[in-house]
């Protein structure tokens, strides 16, 4: 077909120009392929050109949703994974509509006390504008300045969506420092986001990073909004993020999404990711599917967490390897003495009640010693009961680290599962030994006090202990139902 050189004054471009507008409103022309049909009639010169890159904005701003702000020159990095670039028009595309792409990174942030705030606020408008405000405006600010765009997902929720993972982390800091920070500063330029004698409250920020797995799709429905694994991941992290420090700023990522941001500090280091380091928080099953989490300490008040890092990490080799026979249990005995000693060199609070706190720690630790002795002993249901003793007291106190007592008290609960297996194995064979391990005497008690629970308990304790079978029934009982213990911190959204 001939070409036109129909565009050869300012009049007809304007005509095409408006004739593509309402084509592009009308829903005719949604995709820039379609554009391109639609002007391919005419010769391609600058004219064309200005005029295909006025009508593609329009095109992105009305239909690709989360991503309309989307240009090459602000988020080159995203732009070069999101979209499928035209060959002859460099400047426009269409977006992957559903691919995986291996470098994406999605933040999903929760605003704590934000419905709290609107509630106190909601005979004050402009307190709340104010806050609205901060959350469209002030966070895509702070983000397209890291080549990261955002979108608020719901009231409190934010996402942010990147092509980098340190980018994405970035972003992420910055936001919690900003909303947690009453002067309201970002780079040294204080965004006038502060109305005469008011001050806003400091909002604490709960979040979860996933992405930069190499087949995990990222869908992009019609109108530009996002869904797939990467966004349910990034909301699970989230959300235990959330379960853990309802309180405090938190960050949780996905094991990929922490090498890549070793790798990238290896190739070039950032001076803003200096004082961060990594806790490894093992397996954390979401509805089904494991995922390896870390946790970002970030929080001065929280580096003495690093303490605990490398005992915790001996655990998680065990539970993975699923060595209940022993291992298991002293780890966990181990990694317990080590939080409460790691508490201890924190040092108590100098009230009657801190010092409450540490004589209850210093009695611990000692009773953590004779459960040692115990399980060394043989003495297993014992060991077991005295650590879940152990376990149910700290589960209580709000002042040691979540995620080392959720892990302890997941020991606790498949050894009380082991010891239950191994009691009863140990009773049927103490009946079918009644005349080697007792005394006629004992056994004479044993069948009468049999009727009478809490002396039968008593006895038959003292049965058990006398068999020589208990290490070989003990490590019996934890191959055959080891495989049957779960060993994955569980997290139901």
């Amino acid at each position: 077909m001939e070409q036109s050189n129909f565009l050869n004054d300012s009049t007809n471009e304007s005509r095409l120009l408006l004739e593509l507008y309402g084509k592009i409103i009308d829903g005719e022309l949604t995709t820039f392929e379609s554009l391109k049909k639609a002007v391919s009639r005419y010769k391609v010169t600058n004219d064309l050109r200005r005029c295909l890159f006025r009508a593609f904005e329009l095109q992105r701003k009305l239909y690709w949703g989360f991503f309309r702000d989307l240009t090459p020159k602000a988020y080159p990095l995203l732009w070069q994974e999101i979209v499928i670039v035209d060959s002859q028009f460099r400047f426009g595309g269409d977006l992957k509509r559903l691919m995986s792409i291996p470098d994406i990174y999605l933040g999903l942030l929760d605003i704590h006390g934000y419905t709290r705030y609107c509630n106190d606020k909601k005979r004050n408008m402009s307190m709340i504008d104010l806050l609205d405000r901060m959350i469209y405006e002030d966070v895509d600010a702070i983000c397209a300045e890291n080549g990261v765009i955002s979108k608020r997902a719901q009231g409190d929720e934010i996402l942010v969506l990147g092509a980098s993972a340190a980018n994405v982390l970035k972003s992420v800091l910055q936001i919690m420092n900003y909303f947690n920070t009453q002067g309201r500063s970002f780079r040294n330029t204080v965004l006038s986001r502060k109305l005469p004698g008011t001050v806003l409250p400091k909002f604490q920020i709960s979040a979860g990073i996933a992405g930069g797995q190499k087949f995990t799709p990222l869908v992009i429905t019609r109108d530009g909004d996002i869904s797939g694994d990467i966004v349910n991941t990034a909301a699970r992290l989230q959300a235990k993020a959330n379960k853990i420090s309802p309180d405090k700023n938190r960050i949780m990522i996905t094991s990929h999404v922490y090498q890549k941001l070793r790798a990238a500090e290896a190739e070039k280091p950032d001076e803003e990711f200096a004082s961060i380091d990594y806790f490894n928080m093992g397996t954390i099953e979401f509805k089904g599917v494991s995922q390896n989490v870390y946790d970002i300490v970030f929080l001065p008040e929280e580096k003495d967490r690093l303490n605990l890092r490398e005992q915790m990490e001996v655990l998680y080799t065990s539970l993975e390897k699923r060595r209940w026979k022993t291992k298991i249990f002293k780890d966990a005995l181990d990694t317990t003495t080590k939080l409460l000693s790691n508490q201890l060199s924190k040092g108590c609070k100098d009230t009657a009640a801190g010092r409450r706190l540490e004589n209850s720690y210093r009695e611990t630790l000692e009773l953590l010693k004779k459960t040692y002795t115990l399980f060394n002993s043989m003495y297993y249901e014992a060991a077991i009961s005295s650590f879940s003793r152990i376990i149910d007291s700290l589960s209580g106190l709000g002042n040691l680290d979540r995620i080392v007592i959720e892990y302890l008290e997941l020991v606790k609960r498949n050894y009380l599962v082991l010891n239950d297996r191994y009691s009863g194995v140990l009773d049927e064979e103490v009946v079918v030994r009644l005349n080697e391990v007792c005394s006629p005497q004992e056994k004479e008690n044993y069948l009468l006090l049999k009727k009478h629970r809490a002396m039968y308990d008593k006895l038959r304790s003292s049965t058990r202990l006398k068999l020589k079978s208990r290490k070989t029934t003990w490590h019996r009982i934890t191959d055959e139902i080891g495989e049957e213990l779960n060993i994955n911190l569980q997290s139901f959204k």
